[in-house]
């Protein structure tokens, strides 16, 4: 009886000595990792409600004529969702930033940038969308180049919807493994590091293989070829832009460049300039460029003005703006005191 007491004794203490453990381990867990967003009630950021001008047939844009009248310069920005620009005002996007910036002169808005971007869009659908472009007037046409451009798609896109499902999204397990996770912050923990490693190396492995795979490279080039066939036959101008994947930090180590080079290659071969606007950000925290951070990596409202103030310089450099419409004055960013005194009005009292 005494050896089975021992054993008893023993396992009881094994078990105390497990439980204090995990005990002080879910303790210093609860105190020492920051609260995760969406946790629990918080702030949000997102607009309270949606706007649109009256009698428009979408929330992209203010309404435009077609035919286009006499006097009015058009660049068509053709994309997917990073122009559409989900849980954004409109006029928050970067292409209304730029049209904003070509009418500063005259006020007038002879100057327009209207947006074609549609949610979940691949380059095949914007083939069709940069022919009804130019039937409308555009001027030139502005390519906004995601890096899931090459996907294929066997159907339309229905656009945005509520609850889309992103495979590379935050770990959310459900029935017994939700509560666990819900209320044991230690197994939570450590669930989504796991998760977040595996989503991580299939978000990266994901998008290389769209531009090595020739089931879905070769369809890309050869819709990029009929795009830029189609507006270089209507003696239009096309420019491409093309916008990093926000799901990573934009360093040293994102792993994407080699796209960027490989879609700046395939642009110049065919033609195009390209503004690769990656190395802008280079260095923001990703907190900062995300939509809603850590739920949905769209660019926010500042990525898409940094986005037009590049596109407008770029555009600028490449003359494919009117004379009337450049901006003259351009004052400096990090306010020394000239620019202090430039940003001063004259008649104001020192």
């Amino acid at each position: 009886m005494s050896l089975v007491k021992s054993i008893v004794t023993s396992l009881t203490m094994t078990v105390i000595g497990i439980a204090v453990a995990l005990a002080a381990l879910e303790l210093a867990v609860r105190l020492l990792l920051p609260t995760q967003r969406g946790a629990g009630p918080g702030w949000d950021d997102r607009p309270l409600f949606y706007f649109r001008a009256p009698q428009v047939p979408s929330m992209q844009d203010f309404p435009y004529e077609v035919p286009k009248p006499e006097g009015i310069f058009r660049i068509a920005a053709i994309g997917d969702s990073f122009t559409f620009a989900p849980y954004m005002q409109f006029t928050d996007t970067y292409v209304k930033k730029l049209e904003q910036m070509l009418n500063l002169r005259d006020g007038l808005r002879s100057k327009q940038v209207i947006n074609y971007g549609v949610p979940a869009y691949s380059t095949s659908h914007e083939v069709p969308v940069a022919e009804r472009a130019l039937a409308e007037g555009a001027d030139v046409v502005l390519l906004q180049i995601t890096l899931n451009d090459p996907e294929v798609k066997h159907h339309t896109p229905q656009g945005l919807r509520e609850r889309m499902d992103d495979r590379f999204g935050p770990l959310s397990l459900t029935g017994n493994l939700g509560a666990l996770q819900k209320h044991w912050k230690t197994f939570a923990f450590v669930a989504t590091r796991l998760h977040n490693t595996r989503t991580h190396n299939e978000y990266v492995k994901y998008f290389n293989d769209l531009f090595e795979n020739p089931r879905t490279w070769k369809p890309f080039v050869e819709s990029m070829t009929r795009l830029v066939s189609s507006v270089q036959g209507a003696k239009k101008p096309l420019v491409a832009v093309v916008f990093p994947l926000f799901g990573l930090p934009m360093d040293d180590a994102y792993p994407f460049h080699a796209i960027h080079n490989k879609v700046r290659d395939l642009m110049q071969g065919l033609g195009v300039p390209v503004l690769d606007l990656s190395p802008m950000y280079k260095g923001i925290p990703l907190e900062r460029l995300q939509v809603i951070p850590g739920v949905d990596r769209h660019p926010n409202e500042i990525a898409h003005r940094m986005a037009a103030e590049k596109i407008y310089l770029w555009l600028e450099e490449q003359q494919l703006i009117p004379a009337e419409a450049i901006i003259a004055e351009k004052f400096a960013t990090r306010l020394g005191v000239d620019a202090q005194r430039a940003w001063t009005p004259a008649n104001s009292p020192r």
